[in-house]
């Protein structure tokens, strides 16, 4: 009798340890839910910080979302077809970004006479041209309209960083992923910019 008693308690004893092992794994997997979802609210609350670097550098600095696939092709539809149509697939995808610039800057050019072959006929027109680090414009006036081009070399330098939020000596907890990214030229502006880490 003793022993059938020793053996239902045993019994019960590993099934109450495993019980509380899968309990302890759903309350994990809860809390890390819990946590990505407080760090999307506060990436999509948080303004885009603005960093001036030097008179030519200025950097924007957001936050990261964290995305499941299917959170992904839900409410970046868009984005997933255009990530589709250049031959990638999503579940295949570490990370999206998305940068809008917008170029603004002052023109300063000067209006001098030139002289254009035509069928071997030269014609009188006058050229508009600027040339500077910065900004590369090009044109001829001709019947009251300027035809040419325009350049704006930019170079934008992604950053991605983690800040932590320390909870222990040793142990490192992620409060936020950050993405900043610079500007090299001083006529353009970043105006949205967003990063989406997609987790498996």
């Amino acid at each position: 009798m003793r022993k059938i008693v020793n053996r239902f308690l045993l019994i019960a004893v590993a099934i109450l340890l495993g019980a509380l092992f899968l309990l302890w794994k759903h309350t994990g997997k809860i809390t890390r839910e819990r946590d990505r979802y407080r760090q999307n609210s506060e990436a999509l609350l948080a303004d885009i910080e603005r960093i001036r670097i030097d008179s030519t550098h200025m950097a924007v600095d957001v936050k990261t979302l964290r995305l499941s696939v299917s959170e992904f092709e839900r409410y970046r539809a868009e984005d997933a077809r255009l990530i589709k149509k250049m031959g990638i697939r999503i579940r295949n995808l570490e990370a999206a970004a998305r940068h809008e610039i917008e170029i603004a800057g002052p023109i300063d050019a000067t209006v001098r006479d030139t002289v254009i072959i035509r069928d071997s006929v030269p014609v009188l027109r006058q050229k508009v041209e600027m040339i500077n680090p910065f900004i590369e414009l090009k044109g001829v006036i001709e019947n009251e309209r300027l035809k040419g081009e325009i350049r704006v070399p930019v170079t934008l330098h992604q950053a991605v960083w983690i800040e932590y939020r320390r909870r222990w000596i040793f142990w490192k907890r992620v409060k936020a992923v950050h993405q900043t990214i610079v500007s090299d030229n001083p006529y353009v502006d970043v105006e949205y910019s967003e990063h989406i880490r997609l987790e498996k």
